[in-house]
């Protein structure tokens, strides 16, 4: 058995839109129904490279090789993985490999020839961790994304707080940022401390919002800091996208 195509395009989507939780929570959800499908194994290791969690990318995307035909782009993905395990020859041929391709993406042929000029010729030549350095400065969104994966494994919880606050240093302006360190901070039983990271948000900030799982975060960081205007507004504001969302699953049945 395999995914309905509706599932799998909600999927793709949520890579598009960077919503990485609501992109991962579908792929293990669709994986216990569907474990044989190649396309949701593919998709979520695309997903775990966007955030950086080289390990996990590639056992998907290795998983996802023995059911289908990886697509160019995730075979580049596994490349990179490769690179990050220090098994640099190997990325390489996959490199080399899609480059002779008749038909390959254009948007993909920058990409692989500068993953092909970070790569050294062997792997005597640079260490894994000379590897990491050659890449430029970790972004406020790489911080972000590296702090979702440590929560997903289990890594300590001043190590997720260390890279959400640095992500916020390097992006004061990302709300995104400081609703998901308020929504952590909950989660470990310090919503009242995390409420300072949201306090000042304002109510027409929250009636934009479209990430369920961010106004879930806050209605409970809300009620801790007994913020009883902001907890109202994020209620409606979810009330009013799962309407959205239910209207829009009853047009496409209507098709």
């Amino acid at each position: 058995m395999y995914a309905p195509d509706n599932d799998l395009n909600e999927l793709t989507q949520f890579r598009k839109s960077r919503l990485w939780e609501e992109g991962l929570n579908l792929t293990h959800t669709l994986l216990r129904q569907f474990p044989h499908d190649g396309r949701v194994w593919e998709l979520s290791g695309l997903i775990y490279r966007d955030i950086t969690s080289y390990e996990l990318a590639r056992g998907a995307l290795e998983t996802a090789n023995t059911l289908i035909p990886l697509s160019d782009e995730a075979q580049l993905a596994l490349a990179d993985c490769y690179a990050h395990a220090g098994r640099f020859s190997l990325a390489r041929d996959i490199c080399e490999f899609l480059l002779e391709k008749e038909h390959l993406a254009p948007e993909l042929l920058p990409r692989i020839e500068r993953r092909l000029k970070q790569l050294p010729e062997s792997e005597f030549k640079q260490s894994h961790a000379e590897y990491q350095t050659s890449h430029p400065d970790l972004t406020a969104e790489h911080h972000y994304n590296l702090a979702y994966y440590m929560g997903y494994v289990g890594y300590p919880e001043e190590n997720i707080e260390r890279e959400i606050l640095e992500a916020i240093r390097l992006a004061p302006e990302c709300v995104e940022y400081r609703i998901g360190l308020a929504g952590f901070l909950s989660q470990v039983n310090r919503a009242e401390e995390g409420y300072q990271y949201v306090a000042q948000l304002s109510l027409v900030t929250i009636s934009r919002l479209h990430c369920e799982c961010c106004l879930e975060r806050l209605i409970k960081v809300y009620q801790a800091g007994g913020d009883h205007d902001r907890l109202i507004s994020c209620l409606n504001r979810s009330e009013e996208l799962k309407q959205a969302r239910s209207q829009g699953s009853l047009s496409d049945d209507s098709y």
